[in-house]
């Protein structure tokens, strides 16, 4: 069966992954993962995460996919053998000095190649697999036929793709945008703010320059700004759809594809939450039809979580669909809010996690990995049983729940509540 591979900022997150139905976890270190504004994981967290992620027959895949520098290399080699003696399963890496490095001091760990290696075609894919490599995250500009030909002629190689998620508009990732912008002092909120920190996407410090709101000024004429291409929402000239290819899991799978990547280490447990469970029911009914899969409620859970116009990426030649076609919905809207998750299970009553402010008034939705129930009333409780009729933000409280008919809803943890803003019932 196809993998479906997570993305996990913290240890919190990662459960909440496999809770949902992920089979693999892919996270950061403290340093060296292109995600540096990620939380990620320090040596006893990431012990706990092996541990949690291997007592459930997962896996984990670290992220060592910066670029280094001849200063860096002492430090990695120490990250390295942290790796080994942890025994992850896999090091996701771009620069071949450090698959000579991981090599030579982590040779029990799989290597898989990242995509800001910019693999696009055979000879590359065969030159990692006699390396050694184990796996290599495909460029996200092959097409589909390109894939299928790559797996046809290096059948002995596992291939990963990225299914969903933001796309960036550099090539492969690579973007110098980000470093120029904030070297120049720009930020997003206030342009003549000097910025004294330059901040790499190639060093996991994207400051997301591409989706920054941009103006037209002309030189004798500097307070005006004239908006390029203009919408309700000002102009984003740079900024690129976001891919979902939920509609076409069955011919990758045919393709020989043997891990789906979902993009999104800084995203929120409601991310995670929404988007793992409504792949991982797709790949189950691609395997076994008689589960149900039910596209219109999928389509309303990919939409609860804030996004831009959906696309097919490069897997497919669609104007339609092509990715270099910037999107005009660029709102990022959202139906849901996160409520709060189960942390625990207390003599039949949740232990809540309260994430953002409710009360009974809420219209609330409870999700669980393959149910999706509306709240039709809560009931909260302090640590000593006192009613409360309003939480916020940051507090444990208990709870029990009912649904329409009345009927009690049975917790489990990492279960989810989440907040409907009006626009699904």
């Amino acid at each position: 069966m196809v993998e479906l591979l997570s993305p996990a900022g913290n240890l919190e997150k990662l459960k909440v992954a496999i809770h949902y139905g992920a089979d693999a976890i892919y996270i950061g270190l403290k340093n060296f993962s292109l995600r540096a504004n990620a939380t990620n994981f320090d040596e006893d967290e990431l012990k706990e995460a092996i541990q949690y992620l291997h007592e459930r027959e997962k896996k984990i895949y670290v992220a060592i996919n910066v670029y280094f520098t001849p200063d860096q290399t002492t430090s990695i080699i120490e990250k390295l053998k942290l790796l080994r003696n942890l025994k992850v399963d896999g090091i996701i890496i771009s620069d071949i000095g450090l698959i000579k490095l991981a090599k030579e001091y982590a040779p029990s760990i799989n290597i898989h190649v990242s995509t800001q290696a910019n693999t696009t075609n055979e000879q590359a894919v065969m030159f990692y697999r006699d390396l050694g490599v184990k796996r290599v995250i495909l460029s996200r500009e092959l097409s589909l036929e390109h894939i299928k030909m790559i797996k046809s002629l290096v059948p002995d190689i596992e291939l990963e793709v990225f299914v969903h998620g933001a796309m960036c508009i550099a090539y492969s990732g690579r973007c110098l945008l980000s470093s120029y912008m904030t070297k120049s002092g720009l930020t997003s909120s206030n342009i003549h703010n000097l910025n004294d920190k330059v901040r790499s996407a190639n060093k996991g410090d994207c400051s997301h320059s591409c989706r920054w709101e941009y103006f037209l000024i002309e030189k004798s004429r500097p307070n005006d700004h004239f908006i390029i291409d203009e919408d309700n929402n000002g102009s984003y000239i740079l900024s690129s759809k976001d891919l979902a290819m939920i509609d076409y899991l069955d011919e990758l799978i045919e393709a020989g594809i043997d891990s789906f990547k979902i993009e999104g280490r800084m995203k929120s447990i409601l991310y995670i939450s929404s988007i793992i469970r409504s792949y991982r029911n797709k790949i189950d009914h691609y395997y076994d039809k008689n589960i149900l899969y039910d596209r219109e409620f999928i389509e309303k859970e990919l939409s609860v979580v804030s996004h831009r116009e959906f696309c097919t990426g490069f897997f497919y030649d669609s104007p339609q669909n092509n990715p270099n076609v910037i999107t005009t919905e660029v709102s990022y809207q959202r139906e849901m809010r996160l409520g709060a998750m189960v942390e625990d299970i207390k003599e039949g009553r949740a232990v809540l996690k309260i994430f953002n402010k409710l009360s009974k008034d809420n219209k609330l939705e409870y999700i669980s990995l393959n149910t999706t129930k509306k709240i039709y009333e809560i009931h909260f409780f302090d640590n000593i049983g006192n009613t409360l009729d309003i939480v916020n933000n940051g507090q444990y409280v208990e709870a029990i729940f009912l649904d329409e008919n009345k009927n009690s809803i049975i917790p489990q943890k990492f279960d989810i509540i989440r907040i409907d803003t009006g626009t699904r019932w």
